[in-house]
């Protein structure tokens, strides 16, 4: 049985623009549930509308990815997501990969240490 996670603060969505480095002040909209589950959200300057982790197909207690869709274009930033258990980081930051933006666009952040869905409670995405 899966744990329940909530997104870090639960989503954190640092967004800066790149040639000034102001940062977004508008606010986000956050799906009510999703794969992995909410409990607060803190976060300014990009909609996330959908968290979907993707389970190692050989272990299903463990992470291979997460992906989250973006309803706010994000092409030209950099992002990152952190697992945390409580207020321990679990691993390093992992790098993730930017899809094309149309309407939405992905976020796709592998997790190459398939860390276990046991060993963290929040998970967090930075874009910067």
């Amino acid at each position: 049985m899966r744990k329940s996670r909530k997104l870090v603060g639960a989503l954190v969505v640092a967004g800066l623009i790149a040639s000034g480095g102001a940062a977004f002040t508008a606010s986000n909209t956050l799906p009510a549930g999703g794969v992995s589950g909410y409990g607060e959200s803190v976060a300014t300057g990009a909609t996330i509308t959908t968290v979907a982790d993707t389970l190692l197909s050989t272990d299903n207690s463990k992470l291979a990815s997460v992906v989250f869709t973006s309803t706010t274009d994000v092409t030209s930033k950099t992002a990152s997501m952190t697992l945390k258990n409580g207020p321990t980081a679990v691993g390093s930051p992992y790098t993730c990969t930017l899809g094309t933006y149309t309407t939405t666009m992905t976020i796709t952040c592998a997790t190459p240490d398939n860390p276990l869905l046991s060993a963290f409670d929040t998970t967090g995405l930075t874009v910067i």
